[in-house]
């Protein structure tokens, strides 16, 4: 086994790094955490597990849910009980979001470092487990994508002081439902308990992320630059698409997909391919 590897694998849970504003984001009533993003940065997943890892420092149960099919479920469980090697990586790296043509940003280097955390955390009691809550094939036929995502965060069991943290694309965490020419999306956000749900857009300071667009799958220019302090901003207008804004207080980089990169072989590769920081 390669040293780093070995000390990478052997490692404990990183310490927590600590984000202002973020103790409200699951303050009683508070139970449900939606936290949206752009997909397809190296930025957004590492921050998500990083309020993963302070909302378990509270010392309350803490359960994750992710926009990845439910059909996913039992290859997510074993990798989460695995030692990460690379037969257990093989096997997560067959799941849709990574071996899609059309890769979205799910299917990164920056996902699947975030999901060696998130077997860590769990190893380590941090979390109780990971949920895949997008549709699946057991789904209702004709049933919409948001409404499912929604009936399956609001059923997963957890303690009455339980926490649950979810990621998804930033419209899917949207309070209202979001109107497009022709067409409105009843997101999965507008379809929560509201008093007891908060929702949370991230952004950085511009930068890019990878994504597909008219002219191909590649990193694209996310946003113009600009100054912001780090740290989690609480909005008050009524007519407001999310709760909070968690600005990362830097430029976003573009992550590329997981297998472009090769990365079968272990997550310090993943790291050192990933990630330009």
């Amino acid at each position: 086994m390669f040293p780093i590897l070995a000390s990478l694998l052997g490692a404990s849970v990183a310490n927590c790094v600590p984000v202002p504003g973020a103790d409200r984001l699951w303050q009683p009533p508070i139970r449900w955490t939606i936290v949206g993003e752009l997909h397809g940065t190296n930025e957004s997943p590492e921050a998500f597990a990083n309020l993963v890892c302070l909302a378990a420092a509270t010392g309350r149960p803490v359960t994750v849910a992710v926009e990845y099919s439910a059909d996913s479920q039992k290859i997510i469980d074993a990798y989460l009980a695995s030692k990460g090697d690379t037969r257990a990586r093989a096997a997560l790296l067959k799941l849709q979001p990574f071996t899609s043509e059309m890769q979205d940003g799910r299917g990164s280097v920056a996902f699947l470092r975030m999901w060696d955390q998130f077997r860590r955390m769990k190893q380590s009691g941090q979390i109780n487990t990971v949920i895949a809550s997008d549709v699946g094939r057991s789904s209702t036929p004709g049933q919409e994508r948001d409404a499912v995502m929604a009936q399956t965060w609001t059923g997963i069991p957890a303690a009455d002081d339980g926490i649950i943290l979810i990621l998804v694309g930033n419209v899917h965490a949207m309070r209202k439902p979001m109107s497009f020419p022709g067409h409105t999306i009843v997101t999965a956000g507008s379809l929560m308990p509201a008093g007891r749900t908060i929702t949370v857009n991230v952004v950085g300071i511009g930068g890019t992320a990878w994504n597909c667009q008219a002219d191909g799958c590649k990193a694209h220019d996310n946003g113009p630059p600009h100054q912001a302090e780090r740290g989690i901003s609480y909005l008050t207008d009524p007519d407001r698409r999310w709760d909070a804004e968690y600005q990362l207080g830097k430029p976003t980089t573009a992550a590329a997909p997981a297998l472009t990169q090769r990365v079968l072989t272990s997550p310090s590769q993943v790291q050192m391919n990933g990630s330009n920081r």
